[in-house]
């Protein structure tokens, strides 16, 4: 939420556009619902770069989010036993 809310700010200091127009085209960009109101256009540049960026940590950032979790690794307690089986 952090960051939708300092790239509101931060696209509402790059372009002339109003809070709710700058609000919905960050949400739809770190959503990555392809949602527009039209103004990433007439955006310039450095707002169409913050918009770009968005998309990119949007579309990333919940999926390293779920592998850090899920790839957390934690400390046994235990140790199974290994032994070579020798077959034939």
């Amino acid at each position: 939420m952090t960051l939708v809310a300092l790239s509101t700010y931060l696209l509402m200091a790059l372009t002339p556009h109003s809070l709710d127009q700058a609000l919905f085209e960050v949400v739809s960009a770190f959503g990555t619902v392809d949602l527009s109101t039209g103004i990433t256009a007439d955006a310039t540049p450095a707002g169409q770069l913050l918009l770009v960026l968005l998309m990119f940590i949007g579309r990333i950032g919940p999926l390293t989010l779920g592998s850090a979790l899920a790839l957390k690794d934690r400390t046994r307690r235990y140790q199974l036993p290994e032994e070579r089986v020798i077959v034939g």
